[in-house]
């Protein structure tokens, strides 16, 4: 054997010692805990039958004295017992990385990276270092040789001269690689090439360069993400909020982030990760359930499930406007897709925007009295459309109303006591609302229609046939409540993300900016989305609203999800849709099978060619369809052949994997380990490529040629 391979045995030698030390003082520390948890519990037992024994001879100092004693305990062992929590769990993996720091000054360090950082009781030092720490952060971003860190006194700067990953199941050293790459390639494939799971997992021992930039990103107030399908970034999006928490974490706590989430099943999909990461979860909203909670009008209005359905069954995917204006067919299909277009785009805000300003601009004053104070029309004129021209317009009584409260003041010569004056106010602002700020949002909307009619014939068709309000036109009319009225904003929250940027319009992103005054991270695909514009994009879109907080744009090019097989199949999908994000074709080369693509003539022959697949390796299956209808006629079949199907809805807010059937719209950010894409008729380009990135290491397309 060489001097070199016995030089390396000795390394190896050492990192073995070292984590039997590692482990045996993690056992020390759980067998500690546990045996103060249980002195505790008796003491506490010992507590109560004292009190109990002898209530009637203490007085109340004496017995608050005992139960303030007892309350004491029941805390500790409260905080002991997560503390074990997380040692238990710790111990079964307590590091995967490694690298020795050398500083300038010839000093050099070991720094073990691992899920959660430990404190060494027996040398008084760190251990393992939790893998949001700055000095952790090199781990990701360095090969050996030259390398920093920010800390928190300042940057950093030395060299890495050694570098290595660990192989650890289940509190077992399997094996220790030597790498000169920030994270190397075996490892990663070994992680991606393993089942999805049921939940979405921690990526902390595999985060790529790339991604750490991202998660560690603290200059930008909003973070704009654009990834290509399977980059990662709900995972990325995730181990942020882990280390916003960690690095603010004397501000930040699990209530003071939020979620953005596409639908209920998304959140029980990541649920987790954070966990996982020693975080607690988070709270998530649903855009959806965000608009019934502020949105005050009166009529009916259609939900996102319908508007996509409409999506779906159109098979629109480009095209002319279909529309006869002698038969007033404003039903038609394509009129509504283009009708949504229209209605989401930057021009329709825009043209809003000015039809509001100039309504409000024409709007006539007159002179407001109040008791015997009059004031007068020209400066109630002046004060609402200039001084206050900032607050929405409902608000903008309310600061009328001091002035006028001043003036009747010093009209009578006197001032009112605090009560006197905040009553008066009150009243006032009651009266201005009541004469000048009952705003019909409904009809100042129809109102802005008709100038654009003449341009769009279609356009003034704001109701289904149902007669609700229909998505597009709702989410405007939330809006202009948000401008005229204002809204409760989430002040608590300090930092939020969204996910699946590209399916919020501006109209949304406007309501988001006025009810989370916070930091952002906003992560997408451009082309994840039913309706590709290259003319104007989401993030086109963001850059507007956002202007005035200020953003940065990140690009996620690399997939790591699928294998290279239906990546390429994936990508090719967009080809000729001027879709093609630069380094489209960055991919973790992991080999697997050829997506197959086959036409199927019914329902008997689509049960038949799914059930005769055998999957039975794989936790997650997924049978992919356009709408919820279709999804419980093929769930129903694959039963009757003897299967175990879970069907999701856009109601379901469980997802417990198996074989799963669900529309193509709730798939969104979720990963299968192979999925059968049904297709019936003309699909939509950016909805088939939508569902082909869900799938893991297999993928078959199911063409129908029959009815399903």
């Amino acid at each position: 054997m060489s001097d070199i391979s016995n030089t390396k045995d000795l390394d190896n030698k050492k990192e073995y010692e070292f984590f039997d030390r590692a482990v045996g003082e993690m056992n020390r520390d759980i067998a500690d805990t546990e045996e103060n948890i249980e002195y505790r519990k008796q003491t506490i037992k010992a507590q109560k039958k004292y009190v109990r024994d002898s209530h009637g001879d203490m007085d109340d100092h004496e017995f608050l004295q005992n139960m303030n004693s007892i309350n004491t305990d029941v805390m500790f062992i409260d905080n002991a017992q997560k503390k074990l929590d997380k040692l238990k769990h710790h111990v079964r993996n307590p590091y995967f990385g490694k690298v020795v720091f050398r500083f300038r000054d010839g000093e050099q360090i070991p720094v073990y990276v691992g899920m959660n950082g430990y404190w060494s009781k027996d040398i008084d030092d760190q251990l393992i270092y939790d893998w949001r720490s700055p000095v952790a952060s090199m781990y990701y971003d360095y090969e050996k040789g030259a390398a920093g860190y920010d800390a928190p006194d300042g940057h950093i700067d030395g060299e890495i001269v050694e570098k290595k990953q660990f192989d650890i199941k289940n509190g077992t050293l399997k094996s220790v690689a030597d790498t000169d790459y920030n994270v190397s390639d075996n490892l990663l494939i070994h992680a991606l090439a393993e089942n999805s799971g049921t939940r979405m997992r921690s990526v902390v021992a595999t985060i790529q360069k790339e991604q750490n930039s991202i998660i560690r990103n603290n200059s930008a107030y909003n973070l704009i993400v654009d990834g290509k399908a399977g980059s990662g970034k709900t995972v990325v999006a995730m181990h942020r909020l882990a280390w916003l928490m960690y690095t603010h974490r004397k501000t930040i706590k699990a209530d003071n982030v939020m979620i953005m989430s596409p639908n209920g099943i998304f959140g029980d999909y990541i649920s987790s990760v954070l966990p996982e990461i020693g975080e607690d979860n988070v709270p998530e909203k649903e855009f959806d359930s965000l608009m019934e909670e502020i949105l005050f009008i009166n009529e009916p209005f259609e939900n996102k499930l319908a508007q996509s359905d409409v999506i779906i069954d159109s098979k629109y995917d480009g095209g002319e406007l279909i529309y006869d204006p002698d038969t007033g067919d404003r039903e038609d299909p394509v009129s509504r897709i283009l009708n949504i277009k229209l209605k989401s785009s930057v021009w329709f805000f825009d043209k809003l925007n000015e039809y509001i300003e100039e309504y409000i601009n024409n709007f006539r004053f007159r002179d407001f009295h109040f008791e015997k104070t009059t004031f007068p029309e020209a400066k109630l004129s002046k004060m609402f459309k200039e001084r206050f021209a900032r607050d929405p317009y409902y608000e903008r009584f309310g600061k009328i109303a001091y002035f006028v409260a001043e003036q009747l003041e010093d009209e009578q010569g006197r001032a009112f006591n605090t009560s006197k004056r905040a009553k008066v106010e009150k009243q006032i602002t009651g009266e201005l609302i009541h004469q000048y700020g009952r705003y019909d949002l409904v009809e100042i909307y129809r109102g802005f229609l008709d100038t654009i009619k003449d341009k769009y014939p279609y356009v003034c068709q704001y109701t289904n046939e149902y007669g609700e309000i229909r998505y597009e036109d709702v989410l405007v009319i939330f809006y202009m409540q948000v401008l005229f009225y204002g809204c409760h904003s989430y002040d608590e929250i300090k930092h939020l993300v969204i996910d699946e940027m590209q399916d919020y319009n501006i109209f949304q992103y406007a309501v988001i900016s006025h009810v989370f005054k916070c930091r952002k991270t906003i992560l997408g695909d451009i082309y994840q989305v039913l309706f590709y514009d290259p003319g104007e994009t989401v993030v086109d879109v963001l850059k507007k609203v956002f202007a005035g907080e200020g953003y940065e744009v990140c690009q996620l090019n690399t997939a790591y999800r699928s294998t290279k097989e239906i990546t390429e199949f994936c990508d090719k999908i967009l080809a000729g849709e001027d879709c093609v994000r630069p380094e489209s074709g960055k991919m973790v080369a992991r080999s697997g099978k050829v997506p197959e693509v086959s036409d199927i003539g019914d329902m008997d022959q689509l049960i038949m060619y799914i059930t005769d697949k055998d999957l039975d390796a794989y936790d997650n299956v997924a049978v992919l369809v356009d709408d919820e209808a279709q999804a419980f006629r093929v769930s129903r079949e694959l039963e009757a052949e003897g299967l175990y199907v879970t069907l999701l809805t856009h109601q379901s807010s469980v997802y417990s994997g198996g074989l799963v059937v669900l529309p193509k719209f709730l798939a969104k950010g979720m990963e299968f380990d192979a999925v059968f894409v049904v297709n019936c008729g003309h699909e939509n380009t950016h909805s088939y490529y939508i569902s082909c990135t869900r799938a893991l290491h297999e993928l078959y397309v199911c063409n129908m040629t029959g009815e399903l």
